[in-house]
């Protein structure tokens, strides 16, 4: 998929951070969505690269006085996303690991929102 990364991002920073990390959330989502279809691998792909550009640009624009704990959990999910993101060919074809990746994708959507409306 040939994406601007510099138009998606000046548009992805005019955004306030609720639409950010529910845009975020979104692509946990369509992850969680296309692993349970077994559809997709190269969209998939695609998505957590976005959504690992998604974390870099939000973390900067968090105040990290009463967001620490929110920044460290999107570091923490930007592990995770690094770790789909190296293995995607081998957990992809393995029903159990890629239903695995859809749950944890699931999860960390819900701990995103979360999160969010706890610190909103």
């Amino acid at each position: 998929m040939g994406v601007n990364w510099d138009i998606l991002k000046k548009q992805f920073l005019q955004a306030d951070q609720t639409a950010q990390l529910e845009s975020l959330a979104l692509n946990l989502t369509r992850i969680q969505f296309f692993a349970d279809s077994v559809t997709g691998e190269s969209v998939v792909e695609h998505l957590i690269r976005e959504s690992q550009f998604f974390i870099e640009w939000i973390v900067p624009g968090i105040d990290l006085e009463p967001g620490l704990d929110q920044a460290v959990e999107l570091a923490d999910l930007q592990r995770l996303l690094s770790r789909w993101k190296l293995n995607c060919s081998d957990w992809w074809g393995d029903e159990q690991k890629r239903q695995e990746v859809a749950r944890l994708a699931q999860e960390w959507c819900e701990r995103i929102l979360k999160q969010h409306t706890l610190s909103a």
